[in-house]
C-alpha cells in the first residue's frame, strides 16, 4: 500500500483548551481522521490534580504495587540486585487480603516446589517471606493513585524496539512507537510518584501487579463462609486451581457463564466430575464456534439454557450439596440484554421454573475485572482494562513502568505464570535502571527533582491521534 508523507505535528493537529472542574484539559485534536481510527489517551498536565495532596516521604529505585506471585517474585529479583525495592502489598483492596487471588483458595496442588498440597494462604505467606529475606520492605497500603507522566524519552535499547505503533504509517514504516509528545507534554524529568492514604512515595521504576479478580454473583449460599455460604468450599472461580479437589472428583458440578472461559472450564472438569451442567442465561452461547461445537459434543455436559442460580444449598459435611436454578420460560433475548447484569427486568418470580440440581461444585466463569482504576488512564489499556504489554515483555506504554500477572495476562490467570512475569519485570526494570543512570542529564534531572521537594503536578492532556 502506497502511503502520503506524513504531515508535520502543527498541521496534524490543533490544540485546545478546555476547563472544567478547575482541571486544564489539553486535547490534541486530529484535524482530519482520514481513514483511521482515532486513538486517545488521558494524561495529567502541571495544574491540576494532586497538588494538595502531601510532599514525598520515601523515594525508592523500584516500586511494586501488589502483593501476590507476581509482585513478590520481582522484589525478590529487585533485593537481589540490591535496587532495594517497596512493596505495596494492599489492605483489602477490592475486597481481598494481602497476597491476592491466592488467599481465596484453598489447596495449591500445581506449584513445583510443593509436594505436599498447600494451602493458598500459606503460600502467599511464603511468598511474602522469601522477599523479605533479601531486604524488601512491605508496606500494608493500598496504592490509591499514581503519576507516570514524566517527560522522558530515554527508551533503553532492547526493551522498547517491540512495541506496536499507534498509526497506519508507523506500523507500515516500522517506525517506533512514540510514547508521549514531547511538542505538547512539557514536563520536567523527575521520578513517578505514588499516594496511598497515608503517604506519597517517588519511585524510578514501578512494577505494577495488581492482579485481577474474579467476577463473582450474589445470592444466598454464595457468600464467604462467615456469611453461611460456601465460597471455597465448593464455590469456586478457577477450575484449574479446585477442579481437582476431592470434594469435586466423580460428582456433578455445575459453570456459569456462557462465553470461551466456560467452555473452557466445563471441558476441564469433565476429566474429572461426573457430569458437568453449564448454567447460561440465555438460549445461545457467547462462546466461539470451535468451543461452543467442543461442549455440545461433549457426552458429559448438559447445557440449562435460559437458566440462572438463584440459592446453594449445604450438605451434612458443611460443604457445597446443591444448588437451586431458576428458568425462565420466555426468550432469554426479551428477558435479558448482553451482559453480566441486566438492565431490563427480569419476568416475575412465578414465571421462573424452579429445579434443583445435585452438585459437588460450582464455578464463576463470567469474567475477570483487572485492578487497573488508580491508573486513571495513565498506561495503555486493552479493550477488557488489561495492560498493554509488548509481547513477550512486560512492557508497559511509559518508559519505566513493567506490569505482570494477572493485570496484564487475560488467557492464563495462574501464580506460576504470574510469578515467571514478576522475574520479568524485575529484570527489565534493572536494566531500564541501569540505562537510566549511565545517561548523564537523566542522572541530575532526577537528582534536582528530588532535591528541591517538588512532586510531579497532575493534570490532564488527551492526545488523540490517526
Amino acid at each position: 500500500m502506497r502511503l502520503q508523507q506524513q504531515q508535520p505535528m502543527s498541521q496534524r493537529y490543533r490544540v485546545r483548551t478546555d476547563f472544567r472542574k478547575n482541571v486544564n484539559f489539553k486535547l490534541i485534536v486530529p484535524i482530519s481522521r482520514g481513514t483511521a481510527s482515532l486513538r486517545v489517551r488521558a494524561f495529567q498536565t502541571s495544574e491540576s490534580v494532586g497538588q494538595d495532596k502531601q510532599q514525598p516521604s520515601l523515594h525508592t529505585k523500584v516500586a511494586i504495587i501488589g502483593g501476590g506471585p507476581a509482585g513478590h517474585t520481582a522484589a525478590i529479583y529487585a533485593a537481589r540486585a540490591e535496587l532495594e525495592p517497596i512493596v505495596f502489598e494492599g489492605f483489602m483492596a477490592a475486597g481481598i487480603a494481602p497476597g491476592g487471588q491466592l488467599t481465596t483458595t484453598t489447596y495449591v496442588e500445581n506449584f513445583p516446589g510443593f509436594v505436599e498440597p498447600i494451602l493458598g494462604y500459606e503460600l502467599t505467606d511464603k511468598f511474602r517471606q522469601h522477599s523479605a529475606r533479601y531486604g524488601t520492605q512491605i508496606l500494608t497500603e493500598t496504592v490509591t493513585s499514581v503519576d507516570l507522566l514524566v517527560h522522558d524519552t530515554l527508551k533503553p535499547p532492547g526493551l522498547y524496539r517491540g512495541l506496536p505503533s499507534r498509526s497506519m504509517e508507523d506500523a507500515d514504516l516500522g517506525a517506533p512507537k512514540q510514547l508521549a509528545h514531547a511538542e505538547e507534554v512539557q514536563r520536567p524529568r523527575r521520578p513517578f510518584k505514588l499516594w496511598t492514604p497515608s503517604r506519597c512515595i517517588t519511585a524510578d521504576t514501578i512494577i505494577i501487579a495488581t492482579g485481577a479478580s474474579a467476577r463473582r454473583l450474589s445470592f444466598p449460599g454464595s457468600g464467604d463462609e462467615s456469611e453461611g455460604g460456601f465460597w471455597n468450599r465448593g464455590i469456586s472461580a478457577c477450575a484449574i486451581c479446585d477442579g481437582t479437589s476431592p470434594l469435586i472428583r466423580n460428582k456433578p458440578v455445575a459453570v456459569v457463564g456462557g462465553g470461551d472461559s466456560a467452555m473452557e472450564e466445563a471441558l476441564f472438569l469433565t476429566r474429572y466430575a461426573s457430569k458437568v451442567y453449564i448454567v447460561h442465561r440465555f438460549d445461545y452461547l457467547e462462546a466461539s464456534k470451535a468451543m461452543a461445537r467442543r461442549a455440545l459434543a461433549n457426552p458429559k455436559i448438559e447445557i440449562k439454557w435460559c437458566s440462572q442460580v438463584v440459592e446453594a444449598q449445604g450438605n451434612d459435611q458443611g460443604n457445597l450439596g446443591s444448588i437451586t436454578i431458576a428458568r425462565s420460560p420466555v426468550d432469554a433475548h426479551k428477558s435479558a440484554p448482553v451482559g453480566l447484569s441486566g438492565t431490563v427486568p427480569p419476568p416475575p418470580s412465578s414465571a421462573f421454573l424452579h429445579e434443583r440440581l445435585d452438585v459437588g461444585g460450582l464455578f464463576f466463569a463470567i469474567g475477570h475485572r483487572p485492578a487497573t482504576d488508580f491508573l486513571q488512564g495513565q498506561l495503555d489499556l486493552d479493550e477488557y482494562g488489561y495492560i498493554v504489554t509488548v509481547p513477550g515483555s512486560t512492557v508497559t506504554s511509559v518508559p519505566g513502568v513493567f506490569a505482570a500477572g494477572d493485570v496484564m495476562d487475560r488467557s492464563f490467570r495462574q501464580a506460576i505464570t504470574a510469578a515467571g512475569r514478576g522475574c520479568m519485570a524485575a529484570l527489565e526494570a534493572e536494566r531500564f535502571l541501569h540505562a537510566l543512570h549511565a545517561a548523564p542529564d537523566a542522572i541530575g534531572a532526577g537528582s534536582e527533582g528530588r532535591q528541591s521537594g517538588h512532586g510531579v503536578a497532575g493534570g490532564m492532556v488527551a492526545a488523540a491521534e490517526v
